[in-house]
């Protein structure tokens, strides 16, 4: 009736899904390294040395300061 076909339910289903999976699933992110990996773990000492550093620092200047 009028031109318009009936869609498959399992289709509209899967579309659905596919539009919620989207929005609130799992975070994704091109070239991103695994947490398992040699370069992932040196990154994150890294990051951490870094972090604590920083801390340091800071601790530092508000000890000068007050």
């Amino acid at each position: 009736m009028f031109g318009l076909k009936r869609r498959d339910p399992a289709e509209k289903k899967d579309r659905l899904g596919t539009f919620f999976f989207r929005i609130f699933g799992p975070a994704t992110v091109e070239g991103a390294i695994q947490g398992w990996s040699p370069q992932a773990r040196d990154q994150y000492k890294k990051m951490r040395e870094n972090q604590r550093r920083a801390a340091a620092e800071r601790r530092a200047a508000e000890d000068s300061a007050a």
